[in-house]
């Protein structure tokens, strides 16, 4: 009988990835979690094989009973937004670890990242809430496995999020970093096969926090890149310290003042993330100018249409 994995956050970027690389296995069963069964991605997921889409909500310990119930192993993703609520997010990731634990769950997942504060002195919600959920999660050794995979940001975002127009075809890469200082990216449909090879292999990656990465490079590369293979876009850097302006006085959304000492702490250069590791993990993972060259067209028609 194939094991049982439930997919948290299966409709988003991470569990997407997560789903179709299990499929490909056919090693499992898998539950696709979602808050709403309804969504169209809900529907697309329902369509592959040994998927069955499930709704629950962290929020609600009724339905996460139901879900884990039957589970080899989770996959669990926290809700991005649940930093804007004091403390939501670790009680999200502790809460789910401990309905593991209850429901005889083997081996938990969970996309986790460090703690920031504890090195540079200023609070960074998203990051410290999940260090919070990585460390319980690895005191409970003894009651069930548990390793955290840390992403870097994506490939994705670096062409959605700080990549911005300016007018015609020229945009600004929207970075607030400096230009010689190095970021560390990676796809976020790699991610898949990283979490489907320590399922795989809980004896080895029980306990341990993994950073992933698919490219490690200078802004200034970045920016050659973009230049590169997105013609005839033309992308310029208007520096580190226009950048840190912008996301210290004009931006305004929710979690500016995270994403910008998220930033501060990418440019002291204190991230630590292990290539080596990752294409162990995933043999197939790109770096960023295949990534590029690959979605070339697709980025392009999203940027000028």
């Amino acid at each position: 009988m194939s094991k049982v994995i439930a997919v948290f956050g299966a409709t988003g970027k991470q569990g997407g990835s997560v789903i179709r690389s299990l499929v490909k296995t056919n090693l499992y069963n898998l539950k696709a979690i979602t808050r709403n069964s309804k969504s169209e991605k809900a529907k697309e997921l329902s369509n592959l094989k040994n998927v069955v889409v499930v709704e629950a909500d962290l929020d609600n310990n009724d339905s996460l009973d139901s879900v884990l119930e039957g589970c080899y192993g989770v996959f669990l993703v926290t809700d991005f937004t649940a930093h804007f609520v004091k403390n939501k997010e670790i009680d999200q990731g502790v809460n789910l670890i401990n309905k593991a634990i209850a429901n005889n769950v083997k081996h938990v997942v969970f996309s986790g990242l460090e703690n920031v504060e504890s090195q540079i002195n200023e609070p960074c919600l998203h990051f410290d809430y999940k260090a919070a959920v990585e460390d319980y999660g690895i005191k409970q050794e003894d009651k069930i496995y548990f390793t955290s995979l840390r992403l870097p940001m994506y490939y994705q975002e670096v062409v959605s999020s700080v990549l911005n127009k300016a007018f015609g075809n020229q945009f600004l890469l929207n970075i607030p970093m400096d230009a010689d200082k190095k970021v560390y990216i990676m796809n976020v449909e790699d991610i898949g096969n990283c979490v489907a090879s320590v399922l795989a292999d809980p004896q080895q990656y029980k306990s341990q926090k993994i950073g992933l990465c698919g490219d490690y490079l200078k802004i200034s590369d970045l920016l050659m890149l973009l230049n590169q293979e997105l013609s005839p876009l033309k992308v310029r850097f208007p520096g580190g310290w226009f950048n840190r302006f912008l996301f210290r006085n004009v931006l305004s959304f929710p979690g500016v003042k995270d994403i910008r000492i998220m930033f501060d702490y990418f440019n002291l250069q204190l991230m630590k993330r292990d290539a080596d590791l990752t294409k162990k993990l995933n043999p197939e993972v790109v770096d960023f100018a295949t990534w590029l060259k690959k979605n070339r067209n697709e980025i392009v028609s999203s940027k000028t249409a």
